[in-house]
């Protein structure tokens, strides 16, 4: 029992040391709240309780801030002091002993927080130019816009512009000819006017500073060397330009102020080539002295009607069953086509055989330079072996042609094409018209030179390629070529009689 009672005692005074405990620290938070609060006397006649209210936080001094009062002003010695403008409440200044620095707190229309935006430091600007500032950032507050905002989202601007590498003329190119591809479809001309005639003047300039001026000089400068040239530069350039302002890369196109530099004669806009001429200018392509992928290039071009980019880009992998001349065809991808419709073209005899010759060409040099194949049919002749230009076909003809000898047995017809000498695509208006003069029907002949219906029957409803036909057509105008070129069919032209010795 008493074991049992002093354990009971025991229990029961750390139960009142616990207690003690407990008070003691509740008089001290009590006694150190009372400091922040003070009494007024009693709450009314029938309450003789003194009133407690909280202490009033301490004002800041409201004076006229303008340049008097930075001059006689005390300086703090340590941190700073806060001061109020009597006529702005919003304009604030803080007193440091080098500086005084000046803010306008507000808070922005719809929002619950004050901003501060500086307005900046004495002795750098003066005190009037700190009130002025102050008054025209209040307006601005107050019309419901967000100076503090704007300000916030410039200098993130200004940070990531830093981050970032500055924009030169390089990087565009780079940045532009990846996307060419998806943006044109003769995009590889575009690429070599840009490389060859533009980063060499404007490589590692920054592409924000070219101006319209440049831009003119510049194709002044190509215009004495290749006048035609230049105007084509300007068009790659004009388009670069353009998509950078679309990106929002750059904030003007500074070639959309130029003029072409050249007024180029429209040289045979609808030229087409009689069977005379077709014969004749076809024989000049086989005994020139051209690369034999040009050549080749030059002959498929007259037999299929294809645009000439699309004839000059023909890869191997766009070939299917040159085995077979019955369902030998060529499928152009989108990607490559002016329409940006897949095309398939039907491959004649003849055209196969072009084709095939141009392949054992290039398998017989790739093993002798110990190297693989390329993937184009038609190769330049330069130690790259790239594909063969646009632009190398016309400048074919245009050496071609005044070449041939105007007083030979084909004098007059030499004398016609050189009066009027024909593009690459003077071919395919030739086979065009040859196909109608064949009695192929117009849908079929649309259909050769890819050209659809522009209804919505066409554009959305109506897939067939219309390939059997197409072929009917293509077959037909090679048989007519080779007839014409063989002699077994009368070109209509006029032979001259010679005089009996």
């Amino acid at each position: 029992m008493i074991a049992d009672k002093c354990a009971h005692f025991q229990k029961a005074l750390q139960c009142k040391e616990l207690g003690i405990v407990f008070l003691s620290g509740f008089f001290n938070w009590v006694q150190g709240l009372s400091k922040n609060w003070t009494q007024s006397g009693p709450k009314s006649k029938l309450d003789p309780r003194p009133l407690v209210t909280r202490k009033a936080a301490q004002k800041m001094p409201v004076v006229h801030l303008d340049d008097n009062f930075a001059k006689r002003v005390a300086r703090p010695e340590k941190g700073h002091v806060e001061y109020s403008d009597d006529k702005i409440g919003s304009y604030v200044v803080r007193v440091y002993a080098d500086r005084i620095v000046g803010t306008l707190r507000a808070r922005p229309l719809g929002s619950t927080k004050k901003k501060r935006f500086p307005l900046g430091e004495y002795p750098n600007i003066t005190m009037a130019e700190m009130r002025r500032k102050a008054e025209t950032v209040r307006g601005k507050f107050r019309s419901g816009t967000d100076p503090a905002a704007e300000r916030e989202a410039i200098r993130e601007k200004r940070r990531q512009d830093e981050k970032t590498p500055p924009l030169d003329f390089d990087r565009l190119c780079d940045l532009y000819i990846a996307k060419l591809p998806d943006l044109k479809s003769s995009w590889e001309q575009d690429k070599g006017y840009l490389n060859r005639d533009c980063r060499s003047a404007w490589s590692k300039r920054l592409a924000a500073s070219i101006t319209t001026a440049d831009c003119a000089t510049l194709l002044l400068e190509i215009a004495e060397r290749a006048p035609v040239a230049a105007n084509r530069v300007r068009s790659a350039a004009m388009k670069l330009f353009g998509w950078a302002v679309e990106e929002r890369l750059l904030d003007v196109n500074p070639m959309a102020g130029t003029k072409k530099p050249t007024k180029e004669r429209k040289e045979g806009v609808d030229r087409v080539l009689s069977d005379a001429e077709f014969v004749v200018l076809w024989r000049a392509i086989e005994t020139a002295m051209l690369a034999p992928g040009l050549r080749a290039a030059l002959h498929v071009l007259a037999l299929t009607g294809q645009r000439p980019n699309e004839i000059a880009g023909l890869a191997l992998s766009e070939l299917r069953h040159l085995d077979d001349p019955s369902q030998a065809l060529a499928e152009i991808p989108k990607e490559r086509m002016k329409g940006r419709r897949r095309h398939v073209v039907p491959l004649a005899s003849s055209v196969i055989a072009v084709i095939k010759g141009e392949i054992a060409r290039q398998q017989a040099e790739a093993k002798a330079e110990n190297r693989a194949m390329g993937e184009h049919i038609f190769t330049s002749r330069f130690l790259n072996r790239e594909r063969v230009a646009r632009h190398s076909l016309s400048q074919a003809l245009r050496r071609i042609i005044p070449a041939l000898d105007p007083t030979g047995e084909d004098g007059e017809i030499v004398r016609r094409l050189q009066a009027d000498p024909p593009t690459p695509h003077a071919f395919r208006r030739t086979c065009a018209s040859g196909l109608a003069r064949l009695g192929i029907p117009r849908e079929d002949r649309k259909a050769v030179l890819a050209h659809r219906e522009a209804d919505v029957l066409g554009e959305h409803y109506d897939a067939y390629d219309r390939l059997r036909e197409k072929r009917i057509a293509l077959e037909a105008w090679a048989r007519h070529c080779e007839a014409l070129l063989s002699g077994e069919k009368e070109t209509g032209a006029v032979i001259p009689i010679r005089a009996r010795v």
